[in-house]
């Protein structure tokens, strides 16, 4: 049986210490990576929440104030209107 030149690195199926090294600090990203998206999806979902809100108000009181204009203009009587009254 003849021996073969070390001619570099051969790739192995083997798990060593320092593919755990590399694929602990990858989890530890992923796990970074993961919280900080659920932050911002959090911030985000809770500041649409509050705009809804918001904008919903500011119709209703719009709604509001224009049904109180009508209601007003309909008791009113007009003098020199558009039909001669």
């Amino acid at each position: 049986m003849k021996l073969q030149p070390d001619d570099g690195p051969r790739y192995s199926l083997v798990i060593g210490p320092s593919s755990d090294d590399a694929v602990g600090s990858r989890r530890k990203f992923a796990r970074r990576f993961v919280e900080g998206i659920g932050k911002l999806t959090g911030n985000v979902k809770g500041d649409c929440r509050e705009k809804d809100r918001r904008t919903c108000r500011k119709i209703a009181r719009g709604c509001w104030s224009m049904w109180e204009i009508q209601a007003t203009t309909s008791r009113c009587q007009w003098v020199n209107g558009p039909d001669g009254g």
